[in-house]
């Protein structure tokens, strides 16, 4: 299915020289979900290690990054060891305008019975147009 992209993330994709394609996203997806086991958050038996999370999206962006001449700023914030978050800064070219703030969302997830699942919860499974997994 092609799905139109709206207006200011073509922009943005331009912008940073993205290709958006199924195979980058799935790579990804299938990365994040095979994570999702390490990710899960109920202390004291399950703590989260988000750190697993960021190393995938870092490297993905590492062609963006202002150390490599791209626009994005990038910094790894971590108050307990293994439990990191990612702040990206995408700056404006006037620097009189006002800043926008995104705030996105957690990296943890919550436990799963991988033996209640059809499939395993930890691995992304593609079924023709069907995507399974936990994330």
């Amino acid at each position: 299915k092609t799905h139109e992209i709206p207006s200011e993330v073509a922009e943005l994709k331009d912008s940073l020289a993205i290709t958006l394609n199924s195979s980058t996203y799935l790579d990804l997806l299938g990365k994040l979900i095979g994570e999702a086991e390490h990710v899960q958050n109920y202390p004291p038996e399950l703590i989260p290690q988000e750190d697993k999370i960021i190393a995938h999206i870092l490297q993905l962006l590492k062609p963006y990054e202002d150390s490599n001449g791209g626009p994005l700023k990038i910094e790894v914030v971590s108050y307990e060891p293994g439990r990191g978050n990612i702040i990206i800064t995408y700056p404006g070219t006037d620097k009189e305008a006002p800043s926008i703030g995104l705030i996105g969302a957690h990296l943890d997830v919550v436990p799963a019975d991988a033996d209640s699942w059809e499939r395993n919860p930890f691995e992304l499974v593609v079924e023709g147009d069907n995507l399974y997994g936990r994330g």
